[in-house]
Protein backbone atom coordinates (compact mmCIF):
# COMPACT_ATOMS: atom_id res chain seq x y z
CA UNK A 1 0.00 0.00 0.00
CA UNK A 2 1.54 3.51 -0.98
CA UNK A 3 0.70 6.85 0.50
CA UNK A 4 1.17 10.05 -0.24
CA UNK A 5 1.33 13.19 2.11
CA UNK A 6 1.32 17.02 0.88
CA UNK A 7 2.24 19.97 2.53
CA UNK A 8 1.05 23.61 0.91
CA UNK A 9 4.29 24.86 -1.38
CA UNK A 10 4.65 28.06 1.27
CA UNK A 11 5.37 25.70 3.92
CA UNK A 12 7.71 23.91 2.22
CA UNK A 13 10.22 26.75 1.38
CA UNK A 14 13.07 25.78 -0.33
CA UNK A 15 13.57 22.64 1.70
CA UNK A 16 11.49 20.07 -1.19
CA UNK A 17 13.92 17.34 0.11
CA UNK A 18 11.68 17.17 3.30
CA UNK A 19 9.36 14.45 3.37
CA UNK A 20 5.77 15.61 2.46
CA UNK A 21 7.27 18.52 0.68
CA UNK A 22 6.08 18.56 -2.73
CA UNK A 23 5.39 21.08 -5.66
CA UNK A 24 2.86 20.77 -8.59
CA UNK A 25 6.47 18.82 -10.39
CA UNK A 26 7.02 16.84 -7.64
CA UNK A 27 5.61 13.16 -6.83
CA UNK A 28 6.09 11.95 -3.46
CA UNK A 29 4.54 8.02 -2.00
CA UNK A 30 5.44 6.76 1.31
CA UNK A 31 5.68 2.75 0.42
CA UNK A 32 6.41 0.30 2.62
CA UNK A 33 6.74 -3.61 2.94
CA UNK A 34 3.14 -3.97 1.30
CA UNK A 35 5.19 -2.02 -1.87
CA UNK A 36 2.97 0.70 -4.01
CA UNK A 37 3.86 3.34 -6.91
CA UNK A 38 4.92 6.73 -7.49
CA UNK A 39 3.67 8.48 -10.51
CA UNK A 40 5.17 11.96 -11.88
CA UNK A 41 2.49 13.91 -13.71
CA UNK A 42 5.44 13.36 -17.01
CA UNK A 43 4.72 10.05 -17.35
CA UNK A 44 7.26 8.50 -14.97
CA UNK A 45 5.72 5.86 -12.46
CA UNK A 46 8.07 3.76 -10.44
CA UNK A 47 6.32 0.37 -8.71
CA UNK A 48 7.49 -1.32 -5.70
CA UNK A 49 6.83 -4.90 -5.78
CA UNK A 50 5.80 -6.27 -2.11
CA UNK A 51 8.69 -7.63 -0.80
CA UNK A 52 11.41 -5.20 -2.15
CA UNK A 53 11.49 -3.07 1.54
CA UNK A 54 11.92 -3.99 5.31
CA UNK A 55 10.61 -0.87 6.45
CA UNK A 56 8.54 2.45 5.04
CA UNK A 57 10.58 5.33 3.18
CA UNK A 58 8.75 8.14 1.21
CA UNK A 59 10.32 8.20 -2.37
CA UNK A 60 10.00 11.19 -4.50
CA UNK A 61 10.41 12.06 -8.21
CA UNK A 62 11.17 15.19 -9.30
CA UNK A 63 12.69 16.68 -12.96
CA UNK A 64 16.19 17.53 -13.17
CA UNK A 65 18.63 19.01 -15.35
CA UNK A 66 21.50 16.31 -15.92
CA UNK A 67 21.97 14.78 -19.06
CA UNK A 68 22.80 11.00 -19.19
CA UNK A 69 23.38 10.05 -22.81
CA UNK A 70 26.90 7.86 -23.26
CA UNK A 71 28.17 5.92 -25.41
CA UNK A 72 25.35 5.36 -28.40
CA UNK A 73 22.62 5.72 -25.90
CA UNK A 74 20.93 9.28 -26.79
CA UNK A 75 18.37 10.61 -23.91
CA UNK A 76 15.00 11.58 -25.15
CA UNK A 77 13.33 13.87 -23.40
CA UNK A 78 14.20 15.11 -19.35
CA UNK A 79 15.80 13.71 -16.70
CA UNK A 80 14.07 12.76 -13.57
CA UNK A 81 15.84 12.59 -10.17
CA UNK A 82 14.04 9.51 -8.23
CA UNK A 83 15.23 9.79 -4.33
CA UNK A 84 16.44 9.05 -1.41
CA UNK A 85 19.51 7.32 -4.05
CA UNK A 86 20.68 5.35 -1.14
CA UNK A 87 17.27 3.27 -0.98
CA UNK A 88 18.08 -0.49 -2.40
CA UNK A 89 15.16 -2.65 -3.31
CA UNK A 90 15.64 -6.45 -2.55
CA UNK A 91 13.74 -7.22 -5.64
CA UNK A 92 13.88 -4.68 -8.21
CA UNK A 93 11.32 -1.90 -8.98
CA UNK A 94 10.06 -1.14 -12.29
CA UNK A 95 10.49 2.13 -13.68
CA UNK A 96 8.44 2.72 -16.81
CA UNK A 97 8.15 6.02 -19.32
CA UNK A 98 4.56 6.70 -20.61
CA UNK A 99 6.43 7.50 -24.09
CA UNK A 100 6.79 5.74 -27.43
CA UNK A 101 10.44 5.05 -28.41
CA UNK A 102 10.60 3.54 -31.30
CA UNK A 103 14.73 3.18 -31.94
CA UNK A 104 15.71 0.35 -29.58
CA UNK A 105 13.86 2.10 -26.29
CA UNK A 106 16.31 2.17 -23.43
CA UNK A 107 15.99 3.76 -19.81
CA UNK A 108 19.13 5.13 -18.67
CA UNK A 109 19.74 5.33 -14.86
CA UNK A 110 22.84 7.11 -12.89
CA UNK A 111 22.50 5.62 -9.61
CA UNK A 112 26.10 7.10 -7.77
CA UNK A 113 28.34 9.74 -9.26
CA UNK A 114 30.13 8.27 -11.93
CA UNK A 115 28.36 5.63 -14.14
CA UNK A 116 25.74 5.33 -16.00
CA UNK A 117 23.95 2.10 -16.49
CA UNK A 118 21.49 1.34 -19.67
CA UNK A 119 18.37 -0.96 -19.83
CA UNK A 120 17.04 -2.16 -22.77
CA UNK A 121 13.44 -2.25 -22.88
CA UNK A 122 11.19 -5.40 -24.23
CA UNK A 123 8.66 -3.16 -26.17
CA UNK A 124 8.60 0.60 -27.34
CA UNK A 125 7.38 1.79 -24.02
CA UNK A 126 11.41 2.35 -22.11
CA UNK A 127 10.75 -0.12 -18.96
CA UNK A 128 13.33 -1.39 -16.56
CA UNK A 129 13.92 -3.39 -13.49
CA UNK A 130 16.13 -1.61 -11.26
CA UNK A 131 17.89 -2.30 -7.55
CA UNK A 132 18.54 1.32 -6.73
CA UNK A 133 17.61 4.84 -7.28
CA UNK A 134 18.91 7.65 -9.09
CA UNK A 135 18.52 10.26 -12.10
CA UNK A 136 16.63 8.81 -14.67
CA UNK A 137 15.75 9.38 -18.63
CA UNK A 138 14.30 7.37 -21.10
CA UNK A 139 16.58 7.06 -24.13
CA UNK A 140 17.01 5.75 -27.52
CA UNK A 141 19.86 3.31 -29.55
CA UNK A 142 22.96 2.40 -28.23
CA UNK A 143 24.78 -1.27 -28.46
CA UNK A 144 25.81 -3.60 -25.73
CA UNK A 145 29.79 -3.05 -25.11
CA UNK A 146 29.82 -6.70 -24.80
CA UNK A 147 27.31 -9.58 -25.68
CA UNK A 148 26.93 -12.86 -23.10
CA UNK A 149 26.86 -16.22 -25.41
CA UNK A 150 26.30 -18.18 -22.03
CA UNK A 151 24.60 -18.56 -20.07
CA UNK A 152 21.23 -17.66 -21.78
CA UNK A 153 19.95 -14.84 -19.90
CA UNK A 154 16.60 -13.63 -19.23
CA UNK A 155 15.43 -10.22 -20.06
CA UNK A 156 12.87 -9.56 -17.16
CA UNK A 157 13.78 -11.10 -13.52
CA UNK A 158 10.39 -12.65 -13.33
CA UNK A 159 10.84 -14.50 -16.23
CA UNK A 160 14.08 -16.39 -14.49
CA UNK A 161 14.38 -19.57 -13.80
CA UNK A 162 14.19 -20.53 -10.35
CA UNK A 163 14.07 -24.00 -10.69
CA UNK A 164 16.99 -24.58 -12.48
CA UNK A 165 19.69 -26.98 -10.90
CA UNK A 166 21.42 -25.51 -8.07
CA UNK A 167 25.15 -24.84 -9.00
CA UNK A 168 28.13 -23.66 -6.10
CA UNK A 169 29.96 -22.10 -9.19
CA UNK A 170 28.68 -20.70 -12.29
CA UNK A 171 30.45 -19.78 -15.55
CA UNK A 172 30.06 -16.61 -17.59
CA UNK A 173 31.46 -16.55 -21.61
CA UNK A 174 31.32 -12.77 -22.95
CA UNK A 175 32.15 -11.52 -26.39
CA UNK A 176 33.66 -7.99 -26.00
CA UNK A 177 32.17 -5.18 -28.64
CA UNK A 178 36.22 -3.88 -29.39
CA UNK A 179 37.16 -3.32 -25.83
CA UNK A 180 40.77 -3.78 -23.81
CA UNK A 181 38.72 -3.72 -20.41
CA UNK A 182 35.82 -5.16 -19.22
CA UNK A 183 33.45 -4.84 -15.93
CA UNK A 184 31.49 -7.16 -14.91
CA UNK A 185 28.69 -6.67 -12.22
CA UNK A 186 26.64 -9.14 -10.34
CA UNK A 187 23.62 -8.30 -8.58
CA UNK A 188 21.64 -10.56 -6.56
CA UNK A 189 17.90 -10.75 -5.67
CA UNK A 190 15.55 -12.59 -3.46
CA UNK A 191 12.44 -12.76 -5.69
CA UNK A 192 10.32 -14.22 -2.03
CA UNK A 193 11.59 -10.97 -0.11
CA UNK A 194 11.93 -13.06 2.59
CA UNK A 195 15.88 -12.57 3.10
CA UNK A 196 16.87 -10.67 6.00
CA UNK A 197 20.63 -11.22 5.19
CA UNK A 198 22.64 -8.81 2.72
CA UNK A 199 23.11 -10.12 -0.43
CA UNK A 200 25.01 -8.38 -2.41
CA UNK A 201 27.55 -6.93 0.29
CA UNK A 202 27.95 -3.85 2.90
CA UNK A 203 28.89 -0.84 0.79
CA UNK A 204 28.92 -1.81 -2.08
CA UNK A 205 25.81 -3.89 -4.74
CA UNK A 206 28.64 -6.06 -6.23
CA UNK A 207 30.45 -8.08 -3.71
CA UNK A 208 27.86 -10.39 -3.05
CA UNK A 209 29.69 -12.71 -5.57
CA UNK A 210 33.73 -12.81 -6.95
CA UNK A 211 35.79 -14.31 -9.93
CA UNK A 212 37.40 -17.86 -10.05
CA UNK A 213 39.67 -19.06 -12.58
CA UNK A 214 39.76 -16.66 -15.93
CA UNK A 215 40.67 -17.55 -19.59
CA UNK A 216 40.83 -15.35 -22.47
CA UNK A 217 41.56 -12.15 -20.08
CA UNK A 218 43.21 -11.60 -16.79
CA UNK A 219 41.80 -10.08 -13.54
CA UNK A 220 42.84 -6.64 -12.59
CA UNK A 221 40.26 -5.49 -10.13
CA UNK A 222 37.61 -6.71 -7.87
CA UNK A 223 34.84 -5.31 -5.70
CA UNK A 224 36.24 -2.91 -3.48
CA UNK A 225 35.75 -0.40 -6.43
CA UNK A 226 32.30 -0.15 -6.08
CA UNK A 227 31.22 -0.23 -9.38
CA UNK A 228 31.36 -4.03 -10.77
CA UNK A 229 32.41 -7.23 -8.72
CA UNK A 230 35.76 -7.22 -11.08
CA UNK A 231 37.52 -5.73 -14.09
CA UNK A 232 39.11 -7.73 -16.88
CA UNK A 233 41.89 -6.91 -18.98
CA UNK A 234 41.38 -8.71 -22.25
CA UNK A 235 43.36 -11.04 -24.53
CA UNK A 236 41.17 -12.80 -26.30
CA UNK A 237 38.18 -12.27 -29.02
CA UNK A 238 36.07 -14.04 -26.20
CA UNK A 239 36.67 -14.63 -21.94
CA UNK A 240 35.16 -16.91 -19.83
CA UNK A 241 34.59 -16.08 -16.01
CA UNK A 242 33.41 -18.32 -12.97
CA UNK A 243 30.92 -16.78 -10.91
CA UNK A 244 31.83 -17.88 -7.09
CA UNK A 245 29.78 -16.63 -4.17
CA UNK A 246 32.11 -14.50 -2.17
CA UNK A 247 29.67 -12.30 1.08
CA UNK A 248 26.49 -14.06 -0.70
CA UNK A 249 27.19 -17.23 1.26
CA UNK A 250 25.19 -20.37 1.43
CA UNK A 251 21.72 -19.53 0.42
CA UNK A 252 18.39 -21.05 1.28
CA UNK A 253 16.62 -20.24 -1.53
CA UNK A 254 17.55 -19.38 -5.62
CA UNK A 255 18.24 -15.68 -6.07
CA UNK A 256 17.68 -13.74 -9.21
CA UNK A 257 21.30 -12.14 -10.42
CA UNK A 258 21.82 -9.47 -12.93
CA UNK A 259 24.75 -9.12 -14.95
CA UNK A 260 26.05 -5.83 -15.90
CA UNK A 261 28.51 -5.22 -18.57
CA UNK A 262 30.78 -2.12 -18.63
CA UNK A 263 33.60 0.02 -19.26
CA UNK A 264 34.15 3.44 -18.26
CA UNK A 265 31.38 5.60 -17.38
CA UNK A 266 28.48 3.60 -19.06
CA UNK A 267 27.47 -0.05 -17.87
CA UNK A 268 24.37 -2.10 -19.63
CA UNK A 269 22.23 -4.81 -17.85
CA UNK A 270 22.50 -7.35 -19.84
CA UNK A 271 20.14 -9.84 -18.32
CA UNK A 272 19.13 -12.29 -15.64
CA UNK A 273 20.16 -15.80 -14.62
CA UNK A 274 18.99 -18.13 -11.12
CA UNK A 275 21.62 -18.41 -8.75
CA UNK A 276 21.25 -21.34 -5.88
CA UNK A 277 23.92 -23.04 -3.86
CA UNK A 278 23.95 -26.78 -3.25
CA UNK A 279 22.89 -28.31 0.03
CA UNK A 280 26.48 -29.33 0.27
CA UNK A 281 27.85 -25.47 -0.15
CA UNK A 282 30.37 -25.07 2.08
CA UNK A 283 29.72 -27.91 4.05
CA UNK A 284 33.00 -30.13 5.31
CA UNK A 285 31.35 -32.75 7.34
CA UNK A 286 34.07 -31.52 10.06
CA UNK A 287 36.77 -33.07 7.57
CA UNK A 288 36.05 -36.22 8.82
CA UNK A 289 33.98 -37.28 5.98
CA UNK A 290 32.35 -36.36 2.35
CA UNK A 291 29.07 -34.79 1.83
CA UNK A 292 26.37 -35.83 -0.30
CA UNK A 293 23.32 -33.96 -1.99
CA UNK A 294 21.89 -36.34 -4.11
CA UNK A 295 18.65 -36.98 -1.74
CA UNK A 296 18.50 -33.05 -1.95
CA UNK A 297 19.93 -32.57 1.51
CA UNK A 298 22.99 -32.64 2.83
CA UNK A 299 24.40 -35.81 4.55
CA UNK A 300 27.81 -37.03 5.79
CA UNK A 301 29.57 -39.97 4.95
CA UNK A 302 31.97 -40.38 7.79
CA UNK A 303 35.63 -42.02 7.79
CA UNK A 304 35.77 -45.04 10.19
CA UNK A 305 35.75 -44.31 13.90
CA UNK A 306 33.01 -41.15 13.30
CA UNK A 307 29.44 -41.20 12.56
CA UNK A 308 26.69 -38.18 11.39
CA UNK A 309 26.06 -35.81 13.41
CA UNK A 310 22.88 -33.83 14.06
CA UNK A 311 24.85 -31.06 12.20
CA UNK A 312 26.21 -31.60 8.54
CA UNK A 313 28.96 -33.13 10.67
CA UNK A 314 30.85 -36.22 11.85
CA UNK A 315 31.25 -36.83 15.47
CA UNK A 316 33.54 -39.27 17.14
CA UNK A 317 32.08 -42.41 17.92
CA UNK A 318 33.96 -43.34 21.57
CA UNK A 319 35.45 -46.71 21.80
CA UNK A 320 34.79 -47.98 25.28
CA UNK A 321 33.44 -51.56 24.91
CA UNK A 322 34.69 -53.39 27.09
CA UNK A 323 36.34 -51.09 29.22
CA UNK A 324 35.89 -49.16 32.41
CA UNK A 325 38.05 -46.65 32.20
CA UNK A 326 40.95 -44.81 30.27
CA UNK A 327 40.78 -42.71 27.58
CA UNK A 328 37.66 -42.74 24.98
CA UNK A 329 39.61 -41.52 22.01
CA UNK A 330 37.15 -39.00 21.49
CA UNK A 331 38.75 -36.62 24.21
CA UNK A 332 36.87 -38.21 26.70
CA UNK A 333 36.74 -40.89 29.87
CA UNK A 334 35.01 -44.64 29.46
CA UNK A 335 32.80 -44.64 32.39
CA UNK A 336 31.63 -45.63 35.03
CA UNK A 337 35.31 -45.23 36.08
CA UNK A 338 37.37 -45.97 38.83
CA UNK A 339 36.45 -45.89 42.90
CA UNK A 340 40.14 -43.76 43.42
CA UNK A 341 39.94 -45.07 47.09
CA UNK A 342 40.19 -48.39 46.60
CA UNK A 343 41.10 -48.69 42.77
CA UNK A 344 42.95 -47.29 39.93
CA UNK A 345 42.81 -47.50 36.45
CA UNK A 346 44.69 -50.07 34.04
CA UNK A 347 45.29 -47.59 30.99
CA UNK A 348 46.34 -50.63 28.50
CA UNK A 349 43.29 -52.63 28.88
CA UNK A 350 40.28 -50.21 30.71
CA UNK A 351 40.19 -52.04 33.26
CA UNK A 352 39.97 -51.32 37.15
CA UNK A 353 42.09 -53.11 39.70
CA UNK A 354 42.60 -52.42 43.33
CA UNK A 355 45.14 -50.62 45.52
CA UNK A 356 47.58 -52.48 46.86
CA UNK A 357 47.45 -52.74 50.92
CA UNK A 358 48.91 -50.51 52.61
CA UNK A 359 53.07 -50.67 53.64
CA UNK A 360 53.53 -51.83 57.73
CA UNK A 361 56.38 -51.27 59.44
CA UNK A 362 58.00 -53.49 62.95
CA UNK A 363 57.77 -56.73 64.54
CA UNK A 364 55.05 -56.60 67.00
CA UNK A 365 55.36 -60.55 67.58
CA UNK A 366 58.59 -59.91 68.54
CA UNK A 367 58.44 -56.11 70.47
CA UNK A 368 61.39 -55.10 67.53
CA UNK A 369 59.88 -51.63 66.71
CA UNK A 370 61.19 -49.24 64.45
CA UNK A 371 61.22 -45.82 64.89
CA UNK A 372 61.71 -42.84 62.51
CA UNK A 373 64.02 -40.86 65.29
CA UNK A 374 67.60 -41.67 66.82
CA UNK A 375 67.47 -45.46 68.90
CA UNK A 376 68.70 -45.18 72.32
CA UNK A 377 71.35 -47.44 73.68
CA UNK A 378 72.08 -47.72 77.67
CA UNK A 379 76.39 -49.18 77.65
CA UNK A 380 77.52 -49.40 80.78
CA UNK A 381 81.55 -50.29 80.85
CA UNK A 382 83.38 -50.57 83.83
CA UNK A 383 82.65 -47.96 86.61
CA UNK A 384 78.78 -48.93 87.08
CA UNK A 385 78.15 -44.92 88.44
CA UNK A 386 79.08 -44.37 84.19
CA UNK A 387 76.29 -44.73 81.74
CA UNK A 388 76.29 -43.59 78.46
CA UNK A 389 73.00 -43.33 76.49
CA UNK A 390 73.27 -42.66 72.88
CA UNK A 391 75.80 -39.94 71.72
CA UNK A 392 75.41 -37.94 75.56
CA UNK A 393 76.96 -39.51 78.86
CA UNK A 394 75.71 -38.61 82.48
CA UNK A 395 76.73 -40.24 85.94
CA UNK A 396 74.51 -42.24 87.69
CA UNK A 397 73.12 -45.95 88.65
CA UNK A 398 73.85 -48.58 86.51
CA UNK A 399 71.30 -50.64 85.33
CA UNK A 400 73.54 -52.79 83.60
CA UNK A 401 76.73 -54.06 84.81
CA UNK A 402 79.77 -56.16 83.57
CA UNK A 403 83.13 -57.23 85.40
CA UNK A 404 82.98 -57.38 88.84
CA UNK A 405 80.87 -55.54 91.29
CA UNK A 406 80.68 -55.25 95.16
CA UNK A 407 77.99 -56.70 97.14
CA UNK A 408 77.03 -58.79 100.30
CA UNK A 409 78.34 -61.73 100.62
CA UNK A 410 77.97 -64.88 103.23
Amino acid sequence: MAFSLRLPRALCGAWLLVSGCADSSTADALIGPDGGSVVHEDGVTLTVPPGALSTFHQIIIRPSDEKLSRGGFEQVGGSYLIEPRILRFKIPAQLTFDKSVKDKPTVLIKPGEARVIAYSSADDKPTAYIGSLGIVAAAKGGDPVAIVDAPTLSRTPDATDLNAASVNVGELMVSPAGLTTLDIGFTAFDPTGQSQRLLNGEGSSYCGFKFGSVTGASIIGGCSTGTASGSLALNSPQATVQVLPFLIGKLERPVVVEVQLGSGDLAVSAGYFAFNTSPCFLESCSGKGMCDDSSGKALCTCDEGYAPGEAVSCDCVPKCEGKQCASDGCGGNCQPGCNADTHSCNFDNGQCVPLPPPETTGDDSTGDMTTGGPSTTTTTTGDPSTTTTGDASSTGAASTTSGSSSGSSG
